[in-house]
């Protein structure tokens, strides 16, 4: 049976328990949010743009986010489109399965099938190659070994897993998948959204609302690079849990951004970006800023600033002190 070897580092301990701060800090504040739903769908929607972009799908988050409304996608190549609502699709039948007690070879197929149909290079889907493949300087499993290697490590996943941190089994499933490469093409997107169902099932994420994959698009070369460390340097496995222990721990900053940021104000909250984000952060660590302060923190201009800042005036979440040259804004929460 397969069996993980890896050293737990004092960092990785931090990070775990800061992990385990902050998730209960947002298992608190959503008490009070009356939107959920829109933040799960948000959860989604940066889930698969942040998976598929990884891919070379070229479909913007709005873009996605439409798909989801039932718009058409105009002016991208069919291929991305249909990329990106395989990636939708496969969410939500993970989702509908989020408290399945174990993980059989039959959902790798189903899944690989769901997210590869019309949107991989290679097939065929929802069964293993039967030839070699390397990705990049990474070499997968011979093809003959592949569904054994599958089924060891689906043994240990199912049995011993259940005694690590469910952000350390995640981790392991999202590399030992990528490691055996089984499927001729589509195999990180697997890999990604079997690691998102492990925290389903192992009941870290029971709302749906942590996007792993939009901080491993936003880190891609990074997150390339721990990767190689382990299939090509043969690194310990070590490294590899921390870089996704500290991808879970700023997906949930993000998330508790967003909730802080809006809390009982609004009940359709925008769809922040990442200078809106860092906005309200500097608002909440200061308190009161002006434009052109906001301008040097972000590095930006003065006018960039003001449209960065514009749509949070504009639902209330900010507000504005003062007059012309004197003017602060503030965090409407803590006027």
């Amino acid at each position: 049976m397969y069996q993980p070897i890896f050293k737990t580092t004092a960092r990785v301990v931090r990070l775990l328990e800061d992990v385990a701060r902050i998730r209960e800090q947002i298992r608190s504040s959503l008490i009070r949010v009356p939107w959920v739903p829109t933040l799960v769908k948000d959860a989604m929607a940066r889930a698969a743009w942040g998976s598929t972009t990884i891919e070379g799908c070229t479909l913007s988050l709005e873009a996605i986010k439409g798909l989801m409304e039932g718009k058409e996608a105009i002016g991208y190549p069919d291929k991305h489109i249909k990329m990106a609502r395989n990636y939708l699709n496969a969410l939500s039948w993970i989702q509908k399965r989020e408290n399945a007690k174990k993980i059989i070879e039959g959902n790798i197929f189903q899944l690989h099938k769901i997210l590869g149909e019309g949107a991989v290079d290679e097939g065929p889907v929802g069964e293993y190659r039967k030839v070699d493949v390397r990705a990049g300087l990474h070499v997968g499993s011979p093809w003959k070994d592949v569904p054994k290697q599958t089924r060891d490590f689906l043994k240990w996943l199912n049995t011993a897993a259940s005694e690590l941190p469910a952000v350390f089994s995640s981790a392991i499933l999202h590399l030992r998948l990528a490691e055996i490469h089984p499927f001729r093409d589509g195999n990180g997107r697997v890999a990604r959204i079997m690691a998102t169902w492990e925290l389903y099932r192992r009941g870290f994420d029971t709302l749906h609302i942590f996007a792993l994959d939009e901080i491993l698009q936003e880190n891609r070369a990074l997150y390339i690079k721990n990767l190689q460390r382990v299939q090509v340097e043969g690194q310990d496995l070590g490294g590899w849990i921390e870089c996704m222990a500290e991808t879970v721990l700023e997906t949930l900053k993000r998330v508790e951004s967003r909730i802080l940021a809006f809390g009982p104000l609004v009940k359709e909250p925008l769809s922040l970006t990442v200078r809106q984000e860092k906005l309200l952060q500097l608002l909440r660590e200061r308190g009161k800023m002006g434009i052109r302060d906001f301008a040097r923190a972000m590095r930006v201009t003065t006018p960039g600033a003001h449209y960065v800042l514009k749509p949070l005036l504009q639902a209330g979440i900010i507000e504005k002190l003062g007059t012309y040259k004197n003017t602060q804004y503030v965090l409407a929460s803590v006027k």
